[in-house]
């Protein structure tokens, strides 16, 4: 056992990709090419003998144990004996390398293992070559129990990007749809297959800014000058490009110009054969980065220059897939994984596919009835590429997908999409989903840190500027929830959703005729329950019942055939606002329907948020307090156990409005306390104007609640 004086070398897992090159002796390790080089002879090492090798050599000469062994190379997996005898097999083996014995691994039975140096080998180890571009001292190691190694990479993860249009901080980029040029247009999937593999190769760059493609998409079908382009998206650079097929030549043209002049940084035509296409991906990458002097580490290159797979056809087949795997309707995302199927079975060492085949099948198990099956082909998918190659990142961003969106297992999926994050910060994809990881946690401040970066990277797509203010809205931000409300009306003035989003936040601090003024040209489409939540809040808010039992009503005629989680939420609405005008057999008929659709659809998905929600407001609104108070009850414990932070904090609401409504005004007054003090909970501006609390009013405790300044909410 350790002496509390003495420090211990704290072991952290090994990413090749960011790991120094060193020398034992004269064996020249590199990691992140996974090669070793002594006397002129030069050898490729598998992925998890490197892994070994790196944590013994980093150790010191201090033993290693198994279990060590297995986080810090095998990320804490069930690993077998017979696995870590293979790679200590393997790592001897390098020892006689180029006929050096540069060192020796000696067993500690029952213990581990020891890496012991050759003589001259020693110093080499003390003082290890340090790869450009990344620094990794001997203290760092130690270092990370104070979390100094976390602190450094939120620093690196969390560099922020200035709000400039065509004067934006470089090195930053957007890549534009290419066009396809080719007589044969169905032809076009090859050029947006082309640009999403150079854009793929641009993100892994940290120094670069790289737009995601889901808004530059958005220029596919729009015309604007590049000026313009280069300011919507907030970069400095765009890249143009075109591919154009003829038999089995293809010619791909790409041009890098500055927004700012309009100026050619740089352009070239590439002349290929349709199997070899990989190298232009490549090429393209690289000498972007050094047009725009971008910083390129080791680790970032050997990734750049990867070669996917080496058979054309499967790689046709995944630039194919590709192009559907960026659509989500679900039969595009049937047709994806379809053809990575296809991919995988043409090359079944394609581990990029792989990944792409388990990110797939991981997002559209949800909600499926073969929910399992997709489940278990998402599992199976991802320990292939992982059994491939564990280290590339791709396969590393599939593992996050799959523990968020297949096992919802957000502890484990929030530790890899940071690491993927880490790596690969350009990656919106991830970092979505890292952001609703958070969210779902309850993590406000990193799930907002995560949205204003999404926001940089993906500027053109509303749902993360929608998602971003609600989390400043949650938390009692609501300056700064208006001002990216604000942000996102500048690009889209017409929007339902942010329109009643903003009236939402104007409701929270009582300016009712700034929210009536939002919802002025505000025609929700059917489905749109947000946005009908804040029309019933308004008509709540101002006490007009008849109004809103009228509003609610007529649009329940005008759509008979609405979803059942639509026209469970409409009855209920109609019911709350005839129940407060006076009309309680109106009232109890809306309930009642309301309930029969909740009780049919929970018995086929007991967990559905929404449903668990409206319950107990259905339950109370029909006299029966009992079923009301235990079903939010009910609520609360599964959307907690499901790690819904969200849900909890709208079941938490629910509670408040029964337990207000039930009489026992010092319970309701203690809940309202500690609501107040919470993410979601009620501002004072709501609990002066809520109706719902009328039965409260006059009790000192409740005046002195609705008249403080409030709590900001963490």
């Amino acid at each position: 056992m350790n002496r509390p004086n003495e420090i211990r070398t704290v072991f952290v897992s090994v990413d090749l990709a960011r790991e120094a090159d060193f020398a034992l002796g004269a064996l020249q390790v590199s990691p992140s090419l996974r090669r070793v080089i002594c006397n002129g002879r030069e050898e490729a090492v598998q992925p998890r003998v490197m892994q070994v090798l790196v944590a013994l050599a980093r150790a010191r000469g201090e033993v290693v144990s198994r279990e060590e062994l297995i986080e810090t190379c095998w990320d804490g997996m069930v690993v077998g004996d017979d696995s870590i005898t293979h790679s200590i097999a393997k790592v001897r083996q390098l020892a006689e390398f180029g006929g050096a014995q540069a060192f020796d691994i000696e067993t500690i039975p029952r213990v581990g293992y020891r890496l012991r140096a050759a003589a001259r080998a020693a110093a080499d180890i003390a003082a290890p070559k340090t790869l450009p571009g990344f620094s990794r001292p001997p203290w760092i190691y130690a270092a990370v129990a104070s979390g100094m190694v976390l602190l450094a990479v939120l620093a690196f993860a969390g560099r922020e990007y200035m709000r400039a249009g065509p004067g934006a901080r470089e090195p930053s980029i957007a890549v534009l749809p290419f066009k396809n040029l080719s007589s044969d247009k169905n032809a076009g999937y090859l050029a947006a297959g082309v640009q999403d593999e150079i854009l793929t190769r641009l993100a892994k760059i940290g120094s670069l800014k790289v737009i995601s493609r889901t808004s530059t998409d958005q220029f596919a079908s729009r015309s604007a000058n590049i000026r313009q382009i280069a300011k919507e998206l907030d970069v400095a650079n765009v890249l143009e490009g075109s591919v154009q097929k003829s038999g089995n030549n293809i010619r791909i043209n790409v041009q890098l110009i500055r927004a700012t002049t309009d100026e050619h940084l740089w352009a070239e035509d590439y002349d290929r054969k349709a199997g070899n296409l990989f190298s232009v991906e490549s090429e393209v990458a690289g000498a972007i980065a050094t047009a725009l002097a971008a910083k390129i580490t080791p680790g970032e290159r050997v990734e750049i220059a990867a070669r996917p797979t080496g058979n054309p056809r499967a790689y046709d087949l995944y630039l194919r897939g590709l192009v559907f795997a960026h659509k989500y309707d679900n039969a595009s995302l049937q047709t994806a994984i379809k053809l990575f199927q296809q991919a995988v079975a043409a090359d079944p060492r394609f581990a990029v596919a792989w990944a792409r085949l388990a990110r797939m099948q991981a997002f559209t198990h949800e909600g499926d009835d073969l929910a399992s099956v997709r489940r278990g082909a998402a599992h199976a998918a991802l320990a292939k590429a992982l059994e491939l190659n564990p280290d590339l990142a791709e396969v590393q961003a599939a593992k996050g997908f799959y523990l968020y969106y297949g096992e919802m297992n957000l502890p484990a999926a929030e530790r890899e999409l940071e690491r993927v994050h880490a790596r690969w910060p350009n990656n919106a994809d991830a970092l979505e989903a890292l952001a609703l990881v958070l969210h779902r946690q309850g993590k406000w401040k990193e799930s907002t840190n995560a949205f204003v970066k999404l926001v940089g990277l993906d500027p053109l797509v509303p749902s993360h500027r929608i998602s971003l203010a609600g989390n400043l809205w949650a938390t009692h931000d609501f300056a700064g929830a208006l001002r990216a409300l604000d942000d996102a009306l500048e690009i889209w003035p017409d929007d339902g959703r942010i329109l009643a989003m903003k009236a939402g936040v104007y409701q929270s601090i009582g300016r009712l005729d700034l929210a009536g003024a939002a919802l002025e040209n505000v025609h929700p489409a059917p489905d749109d329950i947000d946005v009908f939540d804040v029309i019933q809040e308004q008509f709540w808010l101002k006490r007009q019942f008849g109004s809103c039992a009228a509003y609610f009503k007529g649009t329940l005629d005008q759509d008979p055939n609405a979803g059942a989680d639509t026209t469970a939420f409409l009855r209920v609405a109609a019911a709350e606002c005839l129940r407060l005008a006076g009309d309680a057999d109106g009232a109890r008929e809306n309930y009642s329907k309301a309930l029969k659709i909740m009780l049919g659809a929970l018995k086929a998905h007991p967990n559905d948020m929404d449903f668990l929600v409206l319950l107990p407001i259905v339950y109370s609104g029909l006299g029966d307090s009992r079923m009301a108070m235990a079903s939010a009850n009910h609520a609360i414990e599964i959307l907690r156990a499901s790690g819904n932070a969200f849900g909890v904090m709208n079941a938490n609401d629910a509670r408040l409005q029964v337990m207000a409504a039930s009489g026992d005004r010092g319970a309701a007054i203690a809940e309202l306390s500690r609501m107040m003090k919470l993410p979601g909970g009620p501002p004072p501006a709501l609990v002066r104007l809520d109706p719902e609390f009328d039965r409260l009013r006059g009790d000192s405790r409740f005046e002195a609640l609705a008249h403080s300044d409030g709590v900001r909410a963490n």
